[in-house]
């Protein structure tokens, strides 16, 4: 895959956005860059996006004003967070919905970025879609690779299929591409899935979503400040 950012991003959707923002900003330590304004047709109310640095990768929290569509009891297979960092030994944190957040020594499990671990009922299934279909490298028999971010499979409950990406949680990922139209049509054709066929925001990006085998979403972005070029 064509990469325009070697990080991949983590989205969420907070539950009590003045708790859940300390959460990440003051507990987990990231630090905030900037918010985004977010409406129809991306998601079905409008919502803020407070976006927090990890190594490159941002973590996306998302407050949507009104009613999540989805629960904690329609989870994503999304269930933790890794992130590398200068300390001697693991520490291990779990958010209000649930999900864990490691803070991990540089280079534990081959980690400099940020990781994200997803469970399945199916692991080697959703493994094969990560490498195949979405062209991400095996580094491990569990684990893959796009950029510095690594994804770990492991057996568990798997994702929940829903309409939209809107739920309580650990809800998408997001891969930073120069085309999403191109990427989105090519991830088609090797045998995935679209969740939702690109559409432009604003001047900021052109989006599209692709679901893996267990429902999970995914977001390629075009992101015109990566690219260079305006959404069409």
């Amino acid at each position: 895959m064509n990469l325009a950012k070697n990080h991949i991003d983590l989205g969420l959707f907070a539950t009590n956005i003045d708790v859940d923002r300390r959460f990440w900003a003051s507990t987990i330590g990231l630090p905030f860059d900037h918010s985004l304004e977010l409406s129809e047709p991306i998601v079905p109310k409008p919502m803020t996006q407070f976006r927090h640095d990890a190594n490159g990768s941002v973590i996306k929290l998302n407050h949507f004003h009104g009613e999540l569509p989805y629960k904690a009891k329609e989870p994503s297979g999304y269930k933790g967070l890794a992130i590398a960092r200068n300390v001697e030994k693991e520490i291990i944190y779990k958010t209000r919905t649930d999900e864990f957040v490691r803070i991990v020594p540089r280079g534990v499990d081959q980690l400099i970025g940020i990781g994200i671990t997803i469970h399945s009922e199916r692991p080697n299934r959703l493994l094969d879609f990560y490498l195949k279909t979405m062209d991400f490298e095996s580094i491990g028999p569990s684990t893959a690779r796009c950029g510095d971010t690594l994804l770990f499979i492991e057996k568990g409950h798997g994702g929940t299929r829903t309409s939209t990406f809107a739920g309580e949680g650990f809800r998408y990922l997001t891969i930073q591409v120069y085309d999403a139209d191109k990427t989105c049509v090519e991830i088609k054709e090797r045998g995935g899935q679209i969740g939702m066929q690109p559409i432009s925001v604003g001047k900021i990006a052109r989006v599209g979503f692709v679901l893996d085998p267990d429902g999970n979403w995914i977001e390629i972005s075009a992101r015109a400040s990566l690219t260079g070029i305006a959404p069409k």
